[in-house]
Order: C-alpha cells, then structure tokens, then sequence
C-alpha cells in the first residue's frame, strides 16, 4: 500500500487509481470514511482520469496516526498539502465531502490552495456552530440539544483514552458508539440509509467494522466540531480558484440555506443542488454525482 510522509514523519496511506495522463483529482472523504469509499463511485472515470484517494488521519489505513495539537482538521490540511507537494503534483483538482471539505477549506486557510487549480466543495457549511448572526452550522435547529450531550458523552470517555477500547465499561462504550451512531444519521435523507448506523448498537459488530485501535481520535475529531472555532466565511472569500459547490437539498447534517451562502461569499462559484440528496450526495445520489464530477474536471 503507497505511503506518503507527512512533515511530522507520519506516514499517510492513499490510493493512486485511474489514468496516468493528466491533472490529477485529489478527493477527500468525510467523517467515518476512508479513501476506497470512492472506488464504486469514481468507477466509470478511472478509464481516463487519475484520483488521489487519502485515507485521512484517524481513517483507513491511517487509522493509527495520531492528532497534533493543532487539532484534526488543521492536521488534515498540513497533511494534504503534504501529499501534493510529495507527490509533485500540479494542477490539482481537488474536491472534499463534509470532513474533506472542511479540510480543503482549511488548506484554503494555511496554504492558499498551493498546487490547486480547482476546488469541488462538496455539502459542508462554511461556519459549524450556531450563533446570533448565523443559523445554518451542524445538524441545523437540532445542534442547540445534541451538541451538548455529544460533548457531555465524550467528556466522560475522555479521561480513560489511553486504555485499550475493549476493557472500557460496556456502559461507556455504548455510550461512545450511540455518539457515533447519532453524528453518522444525520448524515442520510431517507430512513433506509440512516438503518446503516445501526450497526453500532451491538458493541462486538461495531468493533469489527469501525476499528478501535486508535480509538481516540475520533473524539479528537468529534472535539472539533463540537468545541473549535471552526469558520471559514472570512477566509473563503479568498478563494481565486473556479469553484463548484455541491449541495444535498435535504441535508440534515447541514441546511441547504447555509451552504447556499457559498455563493455570495466564494467570487465566481457555481451551485450545484441535489433534489433528491442528503448530506452524502455521493452515495445517495451517485448516477448523477458522477456526471457532474466529471463536468467539473473537465471544465475549461
């Protein structure tokens, strides 16, 4: 499996897939995922076009990696940057969902999209949490009562992170996992596809399908979004590079009006909606997610 090391001496698993010929597309994937997640999707463009597929710290096969203190999103950013200055690549199209969108704007933030040409934003706000002057963060209306009992759940698992997961309290990890569960329902329109968190209510099942070596990094991750700064509506009117924004119309994990306002504040984006979408456009709506991936990458 390629490696890529990272300037902290990580060493950060992709996949290089598709043509050779060409700018490469750099996707990153979202919470909860790991780059081969692309695979089924991107497959009727691997003929003529090449994807970098990272797994992203915390994910995959860089689950083991650990956060810096910077935090996770920032560390995502620092490690993409990485891997296009490592690869030499040039002319990157690169495209984030949700996590990897908050990570490309990060890159945006830390690196002026160094080695980007064009930038595929893919359904994620450009501010997380709430406040007076902006309404459309994580999970919408709901993020004044969840996110409080999300964070009250990872304060109390918090203190006994350095102990393997598996000798934890059965009544904590339950806790952990219903955490998980709720964050990964949100991230579906219909009820079927919200059916596939539910997985996580049987501990041992959970355990074999999300790996827990490296259990907390994903309160490292979840900390992020609940307790960081995480806004980027100054520095993303910034962006110089064509931009496509792809927006799920049902979104649960982000309101469509919030993500609208990317239209106002990136010079020049072009908004794409999804009717039928919820936040996971790729998988949800994945026929007509690929047509117009590939109208953006071949885009003048």
């Amino acid at each position: 499996m390629p490696h890529l090391t990272t300037r902290d001496g990580a060493r950060l698993h992709y996949l290089d897939v598709g043509a050779r010929r060409g700018p490469a597309c750099v996707l990153l994937h979202g919470f909860g995922m790991q780059g081969a997640m692309w695979l089924p999707v991107i497959a009727p463009l691997l003929a003529r076009q090449r994807f970098i597929l990272p797994d992203l710290r915390g994910f995959g096969g860089s689950h083991r990696l650990s956060i810096g203190e910077q935090g996770a999103i920032a560390q995502h950013a620092d490690d993409v940057a990485d891997l296009i200055d490592g690869l030499k690549l040039q002319d990157v199209r690169l495209a984030g969902l949700s996590m990897g969108a908050c990570t490309g704007m990060e890159h945006h933030a830390r690196h002026g999209f160094r080695g980007v040409a064009r930038w595929l934003h893919i359904d994620q706000a450009p501010c997380i949490l709430n406040g007076a002057d902006w309404q459309h963060g994580l999970l919408g209306d709901d993020q004044a009562t969840r996110l409080p009992q999300w964070s009250t759940a990872i304060g109390a698992i918090e203190a006994r992170r350095d102990r393997p997961f598996e000798t934890l309290p059965l009544a904590l990890r339950r806790g952990y996992w219903r955490v998980l569960r709720e964050f990964l329902g949100y991230a579906f329109a219909s009820k079927l596809w919200q059916q596939t968190a539910h997985f996580t209510r049987i501990d041992a099942l959970a355990r074999r399908v999300i790996p827990t070596a490296n259990w907390g990094v994903y309160l490292d991750t979840m900390r992020a979004y609940t307790e960081g700064a995480l806004d980027w509506r100054a520095s993303v009117c910034g962006i110089d590079r064509p931009t496509t924004v792809f927006i799920g119309a049902r979104s649960r994990m982000y309101p469509a009006a919030g993500q609208r306002e990317l239209g106002r504040l990136i010079p020049g984006a072009k908004l794409v909606e999804f009717a039928d979408a919820g936040h996971t456009v790729p998988f949800e709506s994945p026929r007509r997610f690929v047509i117009e991936l590939n109208r953006f990458l071949k885009a003048a």
